[in-house]
């Protein structure tokens, strides 16, 4: 891969062909458009030649806040690279920016590992990620719909998104998601819930009257919980989580 510098029109550069990003609105970069009016553009854009133009590989941010904050041109580093190598470029330029939303990493990762027959271990050794988070990522993509929209939608962390997916039971998955949506969650808070929710629904299976004492009532006789929709008492096999009933849980599973 060869580069050099070049200052370019914005009018020759173009957005990528698959862009990192999927979420990229003008009203994201609100604070870089005011920092360019204010300084210019400190780190020049990647971009490749596309024919009679270019490509943005790296700075896709960049080149949309450019554009609202009124230059008409940027300083480029002009690349020449292989397809993968733009792939993995996008990727290195994006590794420290926390508001990269976990999805759009899940379909780069898929994209490159089918594209490009790599293996997890191969992505990982070039990304200098664990080969464990390459793998975790790409388990978001077969994540339940009410997770990966939580995802999407920035609603969940990876890692608190992560701990309700392996939920089992699909209406108290709903309703723990829908929880940490509305609540917020941690993500020892969602590995605690996806502990209590996956927990053997409690069963009393001693003998008939082994539990009674010489009066004839029931010496460990455990309350029912309340419902907190109904205030009707839940039966242990109907409790999705602490205080709701199953028939109060919401519709559509």
């Amino acid at each position: 891969m060869t580069d050099k510098y070049q200052i370019i029109p914005l009018d020759r550069i173009k957005d990528p062909e698959r862009p990192l990003r999927t979420d990229l609105r003008p009203e994201s970069v609100d604070e870089l458009v005011f920092s360019i009016k204010e300084v210019g553009i400190i780190q020049p854009l990647v971009v490749c030649k596309s024919g009679e133009s270019y490509e943005v590989i790296a700075g896709h941010r960049r080149l949309l806040a450019a554009g609202l904050a009124g230059l008409t041109e940027a300083p480029c580093i002009v690349v020449v690279a292989k397809d993968l190598e733009k792939e993995v470029l996008k990727m290195h330029e994006n590794i420290a920016r926390e508001d990269i939303n976990p999805m759009d990493w899940a379909i780069q990762l898929d994209f490159i590992k089918s594209q490009y027959k790599l293996s997890n271990a191969k992505i990982a050794e070039m990304m200098g990620f664990s080969e464990a988070w390459v793998s975790q990522h790409l388990e978001i993509l077969s994540y339940p719909a009410e997770v990966l929209e939580a995802i999407k939608d920035n609603q969940l962390t990876f890692s608190s998104a992560r701990e309700l997916a392996q939920i089992k039971d699909p209406v108290k998955r709903k309703v723990y998601v829908g929880a940490g949506v509305k609540s917020g969650v941690t993500p020892a808070q969602a590995a605690n819930w996806r502990r209590e929710a996956n927990a053997p629904v409690y069963q009393n299976d001693t003998t008939p009257g082994e539990n009674l004492d010489q009066s004839g009532e029931n010496k460990y006789e455990i309350p029912l919980p309340i419902c907190a929709v109904c205030l009707e008492a839940i039966k242990y096999e109907d409790l999705i989580t602490l205080q709701i009933h199953r028939k109060c849980a919401p519709k559509g599973e």
